[in-house]
């Protein structure tokens, strides 16, 4: 049947246009990572890295005898990357904290060298512009109560394989998180009940060198953030304005995340601040701690504030007020 100018079809099967993308889920930012590698075929070539990056990112390349070779993120997360990369297979891109830098947007606008975009603080990926291959992948683990689940986008073809399953460690992180549920609502059980499963789970993951599926419940609540996104997003927004409103210049990067997830901090004596805020009960992550890769400045300075839907403006505004007491 020929489709008529004047009336347009109703009912039958929903179109849907092919977007020239490819999609894959695993249970982590490092099963995508190992993904991401075997689908552009990087073994053993040459990866122009972040200086500030996170360990298990060096680990994994690693594991596929790539030579790495780095590159400088200032303390403002710009970069600048070398002019000559004609023996570089791939650039290393990381969406620090959801914000896209100018160097990142440069990047992803114009490269000509192909691109592995992590955006393990993101729940979207960037519109890539370069003529290029790329992934891109995230990981709600790291922004989310959801325990495994890792989105892996590519605008070629992802290699065929056979995901395993690493259920065990979905198990513990569950387990972990209902026991410091119980704990902080209902002083029920002790910290180290949820901490010693919490640690068994990443040592589980931390042994497994393999490509992981997402666990069921994960994927059901991933499905249930991405409908509730709007309501977290307001919250995470009204608190990310608030901490950027009580903190004095200088004490944060000044990003500008499309979903915040932490703001961070950039702080005189870091580590003095971390310590003494124990005291009030409050544990800020140092994301990126020092690698086995060169020096990086952000590495010694950085701690990360959530801004998630736990939180009120008003305890935000609280923790702000240490901060900038004890940061002296």
């Amino acid at each position: 049947m020929m489709l008529s100018t004047k009336n347009k079809p109703v009912g039958g099967e929903q179109e849907l246009g092919n977007d020239g993308h490819f999609y894959g889920l695993t249970n982590s930012g490092r099963s995508s990572l190992r993904w991401t590698v075997r689908s552009m075929c990087l073994q053993g070539k040459k990866v122009l890295l972040p200086d500030f990056v996170c360990q298990v990112v060096i680990d994994v390349l690693l594991e596929f005898d790539i030579n790495i070779i780095f590159y400088e993120v200032k303390d403002n997360l710009v970069f600048n990357l070398p002019k000559y990369l004609q023996d570089v297979s791939a650039i290393y891109l990381v969406k620090y904290f959801g914000h896209e830098s100018v160097s990142f947007k440069d990047a992803i606008d114009s490269s000509e060298t192909p691109l592995i975009i992590d955006d393990v603080f993101g729940i979207e990926p960037p519109k890539v512009i370069a003529n290029v291959h790329w992934c891109y992948f995230n990981s709600l683990r790291k922004i989310t109560p959801i325990s495994g689940f890792s989105q892996l986008i590519s605008n070629k073809p992802l290699a065929q394989l056979r995901k395993n399953q690493l259920l065990e460690f979905s198990d513990f992180k569950y387990q972990a998180k209902d026991k410091k549920y119980h704990f902080l609502q209902s002083s029920i059980g002790t910290e180290d009940d949820y901490l010693s499963l919490l640690s068994s789970a990443e040592d589980l993951l931390n042994s497994c060198l393999g490509i992981n599926e997402p666990d069921d419940k994960s994927t059901f609540l991933a499905c249930q953030l991405y409908r509730n996104q709007l309501h977290e997003y307001g919250i995470r927004k009204q608190n990310f304005f608030t901490a950027k409103e009580q903190l004095l210049e200088g004490q944060y990067i000044d990003i500008n995340p499309d979903f915040p997830t932490f703001l961070p901090l950039l702080l005189v004596n870091r580590d003095k601040v971390k310590r003494e805020l124990m005291r009030y009960s409050i544990f800020l992550a140092v994301h990126w701690p020092k690698t086995t890769g060169p020096h990086s400045v952000l590495s010694e300075s950085i701690l990360s504030l959530p801004l998630d839907s736990r939180y009120t403006p008003i305890e935000i505004k609280r923790i702000c007020t240490l901060i900038k007491r004890l940061d002296v």
